[in-house]
């Protein structure tokens, strides 16, 4: 009962619906506290447009952290007393604190990293939850976090340069929507197979079997289905170049393609759903979303962890 439940997150298991508050509301604070240092940092040196948009999400972070605060006296819960952590939260705000090139795009990339930890928090908390209630909750709050990405990937969108944005391709119906996800899918299961292939031979069987994993689990969404739209920018990019082929990658030019392609089948299921007009697109669109931010996670702590990658 004392162990972390993920090395990620250092904390004992929750066992009550006011300790998950108390976590929940900390990591609000904690956010908070770091835009306004981002900010405070990017106004002294003359960054207007930054300083602002650092402000805009410390806001934000503090929104949330009312918002919770009130779900606890809705719901007849203590008053939070929000955790201090004791780890990093996360790592891109100390990579922001070094970078010496920094716009609107690499900004926005920190908050929606931090609201994707956020996600990939509550989801853990959510199965390995001591109760059902702390499980219920913490589903709700995941899925709250999969909205404030939404949001966050929007605006990052809205900061790339035309050359750098990834083609957009809204489907209007779910058969549209099945199409274009089983050609994603099909096309990440080989991105991923290649990625296994070069990461275990770099003697980094765990990284490897878990890229083997994602590659099948790519396969079972896609159903069998034979493509007939492209894949992911980066897995069609991948496979002209002959980079799919063995031999070709790198272990950690591999896993950073599995990545690239985990990002962008993402930022479609998410523009998908932004663009639904009607509620059953939506609704399997944001389905979507959730899995595939689940596999981007996933894949990005292929990096996070050396010992792994």
């Amino acid at each position: 009962m004392d162990a972390p439940i993920n090395s990620d997150f250092p904390l004992r298991p929750i066992g009550t619906a006011e300790e998950l508050m108390d976590v929940a509301v900390g990591m609000e604070h904690e956010a908070a506290l770091r835009y306004e240092q981002l900010a405070a940092m990017v106004a002294r040196q003359g960054k207007t447009e930054l300083a602002t948009l650092f402000g805009r999400l410390a806001e934000l972070e503090k929104t949330h952290e009312d918002q919770l605060s009130r779900w606890a006296q809705r719901d007849g819960l203590r008053a939070p007393q929000p955790v201090r952590f004791s780890w990093r939260m996360p790592e891109t705000f100390d990579q922001a604190e070094g970078a010496q090139v920094f716009g609107p795009y690499e900004a926005l990339a920190v908050a929606v990293r931090n609201e994707e930890r956020a996600f990939a928090f509550y989801t853990y908390v959510a199965a390995s939850a001591l109760n059902e209630e702390v499980r219920r909750r913490a589903e709700s709050m995941a899925r709250e976090e999969l909205e404030h990405v939404s949001l966050l990937r929007r605006w990052r969108r809205e900061a790339f340069h035309a050359s750098r944005q990834p083609r957009r391709r809204n489907p209007r119906t779910l058969e549209e929507l099945f199409a274009l996800s089983a050609a994603m899918e099909v096309a990440s299961a080989e991105v991923n197979d290649a990625a296994a292939a070069a990461v275990g031979a770099s003697g980094a069987v765990e990284a490897a079997a878990v890229l083997r994993r994602l590659a099948d689990k790519a396969r079972g969404h896609a159903g069998g289905a034979a493509p007939n739209v492209p894949g992911s920018d980066a897995a069609e990019g991948a496979r002209a170049a002959g980079l799919l082929r063995p031999g070709s990658l790198t272990a950690e030019k591999a896993v950073r393609l599995s990545i690239q392609d985990a990002e962008e089948i993402l930022d479609t299921y998410l523009a998908a759903a932004e663009h639904a007009t009607e509620e059953t697109l939506l609704n399997e669109a944001q389905k979507l979303a959730e899995q595939s931010l689940g596999r981007l996670a996933l894949t990005r702590s292929l990096l996070a962890n050396p010992d792994r990658a």
